[in-house]
């Protein structure tokens, strides 16, 4: 039977607050007692971290290609990720009956996708037990300046924790990502901001400006700043909102620049 996003988290939590010591879940512990070793080596491009099956165990493998030069969060994300292969009972099951969980002909494009987001949500969830997580964060400035103690605490990304802050809805939220080149990536929103405005996740008519997200990180590199902010419109976002309606609400808008890998704008409006 197919677990479902709401059990994977739960594992997920569990597994996080039975290895959280002062606040850091301690992923080198959890992979150790399951008997499953990391192999660091240079694998190209081809991958951030993989998990995979051989003579009846389990392997971690990490690129240095790709992970050296990145901060700890994002390794330990990556981390998580696999462990959360492990984990999942289906992930697993598939790996030891030597099916790659790839898009390489065992499995179509879609259900990869299934896959690593399932992935995902169990690495978040691990490294930032839900319980845990909300108590510390009911004590922190709303928005950047809050989710910046966050990710010193659980050592963990900004975008991870960023968009994990969106799913725990603390806020009338919404999450958008850039590209390096400036460019939409994606957008993501909390329960409570589609219940304020009746926008949904998947269908976020976002209005984004390319030119002026670049000011943004410009501005960003040359004061030293960790982010910007400013008061926004709804209507400023969102191409669906009429500017000054009854649904054109004011909200906070701060920006972060995450080095080579683009940004993120978060929107904060209050219900």
């Amino acid at each position: 039977m197919q677990q479902s996003l709401d059990d994977i988290a739960e594992l997920a939590e569990d597994l996080g607050n039975r290895f959280l010591f002062r606040g850091k879940v301690n992923l080198e512990k959890i992979a150790k007692g399951k008997r499953i070793r990391f192999i660091e080596s240079n694998y190209g491009n081809h991958f951030l971290g993989q998990l995979v099956h051989y003579s009846r165990k389990f392997y971690i493998l990490l690129n240095t290609d790709q992970l050296t030069k990145s901060e700890s969060g994002r390794i330990r994300f990556t981390i998580a990720h696999e462990l959360g292969h492990y984990f999942i009972d289906g992930h697993r099951s598939k790996l030891a009956k030597g099916i790659s969980l790839s898009f390489s002909g065992d499995l179509s494009e879609q259900e990869c996708k299934k896959i690593e987001n399932a992935a995902n949500h169990f690495a978040a969830n691990l490294l930032m037990p839900k319980t845990h997580f909300l108590k510390l964060a009911s004590k922190l400035e709303p928005g950047l300046a809050g989710i910046f103690v966050l990710k010193s605490q659980y050592d963990t990304s900004i975008e991870s924790t960023t968009k994990h802050y969106v799913n725990q809805n603390i806020s009338a939220t919404v999450m958008i990502k850039w590209r390096a080149d400036h460019t939409f990536h994606y957008a993501w929103c909390s329960k409570s901001f589609t219940e304020m405005t009746g926008l949904k996740n998947f269908h976020l008519p976002i209005r984004f400006d390319s030119d002026y997200i670049k000011g943004q990180f410009e501005i960003i590199d040359s004061s030293g700043s960790d982010y910007l902010e400013t008061a926004t419109p709804l209507s400023r976002w969102f191409s669906t909102i009429m500017q000054g309606t009854s649904k054109d609400f004011l909200g906070l808008e701060q920006t972060v620049k995450l080095g080579d890998f683009g940004g993120i704008t978060l929107l904060t409006f209050q219900q």
